[in-house]
């Protein structure tokens, strides 16, 4: 009789760049908007110089790990990806699209409290501010026509017969993602050392045009706003305009070191 063997852990981090980034070269780590993965960074590295390694974060519940449990914690979800960083030593710069800014929030706060890698930027773009949640029903607890409606409106999801699909595959990561976001409070975790550089689209009607500013209260440091043509979504046909800004803002800071 066979036993069958447990499978071994999907990867968490994506390395579009170099398998082995050399010392020196600085890791973009790259979260993504509700319920996606690594997959919208798959591009970047063909955006951005050599000395900078793209890596991209696939959560559970998406692409190869569609089939692990979600995580509905956002403690559970920022400790998740940095403990992959376990060890890792060299200049590490946080990228957030969206859900992913509040995420990249908590992760640099890990990674510093940790001491192990040395967090040169955070970068967050139409990103929520940790903790501000809109009154009024959560998204989370939307219905499934409800919740589709509003990713359409953000430029999240096309509305159609392919967008419906990809939805209904990816619906439970999304709304895992959300409830991490709405049950979260950032109030007890204080600031970031890193600077902080926000990135809002000009016409995006999700967030509103204040938004950005309240980031600067989370950081320590620097803060810089910047904006660019789109909405709310970025990662679309935003992306070479969104890449170009983060390149030159990381360059910036690598002159200054």
């Amino acid at each position: 009789m066979t036993t069958s063997q447990p499978r071994p852990p999907r990867k968490v981090l994506v390395d579009f760049g170099s398998p082995e980034p050399a010392p020196r070269r600085l890791r973009l780590l790259c979260i993504a908007h509700a319920g996606a993965g690594a997959a919208p960074f798959g591009p970047w590295s063909g955006l951005v110089p050599d000395w900078i390694s793209v890596v991209g974060v696939r959560l559970p519940g998406r692409e190869s790990r569609l089939r692990e449990n979600v995580l509905t914690s956002m403690e559970d979800v920022a400790r998740h990806i940095a403990d992959q960083l376990a060890g890792h030593t060299g200049p590490v710069a946080l990228f957030g699209h969206c859900f992913g800014g509040p995420v990249a929030f908590r992760v640099g706060q890990l990674l510093e409290n940790a001491r192990e890698c040395d967090v040169v930027r955070l970068i967050t773009a139409s990103a929520p501010v940790p903790g501000r949640v809109p009154a009024g029903r959560l998204t989370h607890e939307l219905s499934s026509d409800d919740l589709y409606a509003s990713l359409v409106a953000a430029g999240a999801m096309s509305d159609g017969p392919n967008g419906r699909s990809i939805f209904e595959l990816t619906e439970h990561a999304i709304r895992a993602d959300f409830q991490a976001f709405e049950t979260w409070s950032a109030q007890d975790f204080g600031r970031i050392r890193a600077p902080i550089l926000t990135v809002n689209g000009e016409d995006d009607r999700v967030l509103g045009g204040d938004s950005s500013d309240e980031w600067a209260s989370l950081t320590e440091g620097r803060f810089t706003s910047r904006s660019t043509p789109g909405g709310h979504f970025l990662l679309g046909d935003g992306t070479p305009a969104l890449v170009d800004i983060i390149v030159r803002q990381l360059a910036d800071d690598h002159a200054g070191r």
